[in-house]
């Protein structure tokens, strides 16, 4: 009769693992889809958010330049100074900021910081932005006092 209730218990027992295993495995892929929504979640809010941030900055270059404020400073990001004029990027390639691999720089990084980071003065870079700004609102400008990258392709 011992041996009966043994068995029993043992029969109730492997039951109860069975089921606390099969309930371990329902909730084991229910964490895997709420880990795969939330890093969906964050993926949106990081595009929400650059989209939000780029659309900021248009704006901020807009503004400065419909009141006739626009210049270049060192507390703009790179992406402001890159709104500024369609060679601002060629002119802060050649002073190694952006442009290639090994000169990347974050956009939303101050172009004062981006600049102290590659060990170079900030002073230059700014003449020579404010100089291509100054020459497109109407003024002249000659090439040696814009400095761009030393690299021409062809095709």
């Amino acid at each position: 009769m011992l041996v009966y209730i043994v068995l029993l218990v043992a029969l109730v027992s492997l039951f109860m693992a069975w089921q606390a295993n099969h309930t371990n495995k329902d909730l084991s892929s229910r964490l895997a889809q709420m880990h795969t929504r939330l890093y969906q979640v964050r993926r949106d809010t990081q595009e929400s958010q650059e989209t939000l941030q780029q659309a900021i900055t248009e704006l901020r270059i807009q503004l400065l330049r419909s009141q006739g404020e626009l210049q270049v400073t060192g507390d703009m990001t790179v992406d402001e100074v890159l709104l500024t004029h369609p060679m601002a990027q060629q002119v802060l390639a050649g002073f190694h900021i952006g442009g290639c691999t090994s000169c990347a720089v974050d956009g939303a990084m101050r172009l004062d910081l981006a600049m102290a980071s590659s060990g170079q003065p900030l002073e230059p870079v700014l003449v020579a932005l404010n100089n291509l700004l100054a020459a497109s609102q109407g003024g002249s400008i000659s090439s040696s006092m814009l400095k761009t990258p030393n690299v021409e392709l062809t095709f």
